[in-house]
């Protein structure tokens, strides 16, 4: 019986076997995607205990050279032990080879080192809260090639790389040894193991936390603020802060919420922002707070809302919070720019507007489409584009001889201070163009976001 004749994988099995060491583990994997409910190390053991026995038959039945030849192969590159027993019955001593050819780093399989590994991970991951993780690997690119060259010189269609085979077996022993549960798509915490170093990192996922803020004094900004002049560095100008402001709603939220979760950084996303002089009020404004690398996975969200409305001392509130995700996030920031806004202005007027006048200017507004070129005001960090916006609403009184109350409900994105001055014909239409005189915003609040999917 030729090996031919018994299928692909026997005949390409002796051809590794007598070209190269090779352990359990690594003769499993070169059919990894053959056959299920097994392990590598299995498949390997029965590939080579079959190999054994048809040598063994070849050697009773008329092609004892070819048998003693698989034999010694599968003894010493093999590095089977029931081989070498064979061999010794039949007079015939055989060395195993040191380490094998495709997993050995220094003479050790990386196999070998599961055990410690275990015992290290343990350790370094004792005062880590986390309920899901995922191994990750980092293999010697000398391993690696050793594996594309044995594909291709033996047209290996069915392997599977050490990368993924050694996740496989180390995850499966930490998740016995943890008792928690491996999560390829989110895990809370990623292992990995460089194999090359003998070197265990952790990557520590974030964790996200949603609420709404409301605004409540004017003159913070939504995010931190430096001195244009100095860059943040500290000068004259700036009374050596460093800061144009010196406060942000994003710190107010992100350093008490950080410590809590004993992270390395936060960052706050919110769903637009206002201007440093508006308020934000009504439910407020969406936002998830993202930590890194947290230490606690699981906060009292509670005890945070109360913490961080302590910290900022009635300059802004925090609200409705609950855990969430990067999808979650991702969701937050597309809809910033359709959601629908709500806003309360206090308009200042060049000459006296007749209430027929103020009629016709809420018909104009209603559900219109204007066109917004980039603010100059904003110009230095945006880019110069004209945006369609639409109006939905408008809602205006007069409240004294030159001043004006306006409740306006516009699309997400709209800048409210531009549509009321036409920001010298940047917006088209504006109350200013309307009314045919000057107008400015002299007070502005944003009253109600909506369009804020509730599913975190």
């Amino acid at each position: 019986m030729s090996f031919t004749e018994t299928g692909h994988v026997l005949e390409t099995a002796i051809k590794i076997v007598e070209d190269v060491p090779v352990c359990d583990y690594c003769l499993g994997r070169q059919y990894a995607w053959l056959g299920t409910g097994t392990s590598n190390c299995e498949r390997g053991r029965s590939v080579k205990l079959t190999l054994l026995m048809m040598a063994d038959e070849m050697m009773k039945t008329g092609s004892k050279k070819r048998g003693e030849e698989i034999i010694a192969a599968l003894a010493a590159n093999g590095r089977f032990e029931p081989a070498k027993q064979l061999a010794k019955s039949n007079g015939r001593e055989v060395s195993s080879a040191d380490a094998c050819h495709l997993c050995a780093i220094n003479g050790e399989s990386i196999f070998d080192r599961i055990e410690s590994l275990k015992g290290r991970i343990e350790q370094e991951s004792k005062e880590l809260e986390f309920n899901t993780f995922l191994v990750g690997t980092i293999p010697p690119a000398k391993l690696v090639e050793r594996q594309d060259e044995l594909n291709a010189k033996y047209s290996l269609m069915h392997s599977e790389t050490l990368k993924g085979h050694f996740n496989r077996e180390l995850g499966k022993a930490l998740q016995e040894m943890l008792g928690r549960e491996v999560d390829f798509e989110r895990p809370d915490v990623v292992f990995i193991y460089n194999m090359n170093e003998d070197r265990i990192d952790l990557q520590v996922n974030p964790v996200f936390i949603y609420g709404r803020y409301r605004k409540l004094k004017r003159g913070i900004p939504q995010s931190r603020w430096d001195c244009s002049a100095c860059k943040g560095k500290g000068c004259e100008e700036c009374g050596g802060t460093g800061r144009r402001y010196p406060d942000s709603i994003s710190e107010y939220i992100g350093n008490p919420v950080q410590k809590m979760l004993q992270g390395t950084k936060f960052k706050v996303h919110a769903a637009g922002r206002e201007d440093v002089d508006v308020l934000m009020l009504g439910d407020g404004r969406p936002f998830v707070v993202e930590i890194s690398e947290p230490r606690i996975r699981t906060p009292d969200l509670k005890k945070i809302r109360k913490k961080v409305n302590r910290h900022a001392r009635k300059k802004i509130e925090i609200d409705d919070l609950a855990m969430t995700s990067r999808a979650r996030l991702q969701e937050l920031k597309e809809q910033s720019s359709s959601n629908i806004k709500e806003y309360h202005a206090t308009i200042e007027v060049e000459r006296k507007v007749s209430d027929s006048e103020l009629r016709a200017l809420e018909r104009e507004f209603n559900d219109r489409e204007i066109e917004q070129r980039t603010p100059e005001r904003v110009a230095h960090r945006r880019s110069d584009l004209v945006r369609k916006k639409q109006v939905h609403a408008l809602r205006i009184k007069r409240e004294k001889k030159r001043l004006l109350d306006a409740s306006l409900t516009v699309q997400g994105g709209t800048y409210v201070k531009e549509l009321i001055s036409g920001d010298d014909g940047r917006t088209k239409p504006s109350i200013s163009s309307l009314l045919g005189s000057a107008c400015k915003c002299v007070k502005l609040d944003v009253t109600a976001i909506y369009g804020d999917s509730s599913s975190l």
